[in-house]
């Protein structure tokens, strides 16, 4: 009976063994396999972080032009604007220059 009761325990402790060795195992595995998902979840992230960087500047480069652009044909329409103005008051400008000159002078007529 003794016998039977030493013989149960020591079977008792090899099972125990195996299960913890199992245990072991897999929890390696868990380790090792999550160890592979946190790898490829943190690639994925970069990879994902790295094209929304090149899409908002791409983006921002566009909007960038767009305004310039904008901010170009104003300047320009003003221009052309001031361009017509100093055109439509060239005649009366050489004729106030002319008089004075001729008034400088003395000079009443060509």
């Amino acid at each position: 009976m003794l016998q039977e009761t030493m013989d149960e325990i020591l079977t008792a402790e090899k099972e125990a063994e195996e299960i913890v060795a199992a245990a072991t195992a897999e929890a390696k595995e868990i380790v090792t396999a999550a160890e592979k998902e946190r790898e490829a979840t943190l690639l994925s992230a970069k990879k994902e972080s790295a094209e929304l960087m090149r899409r908002l500047e791409s983006e921002t480069q566009l909007m960038a032009k767009i305004e310039s652009d904008r901010i170009i044909e104003k300047g320009r329409k003003e221009a052309e604007a001031l361009y017509v103005a100093a055109i439509e008051k060239t005649p009366e400008a050489a004729k106030k220059i002319a008089e004075e000159v001729f008034e400088e002078y003395g000079v009443t007529s060509l």
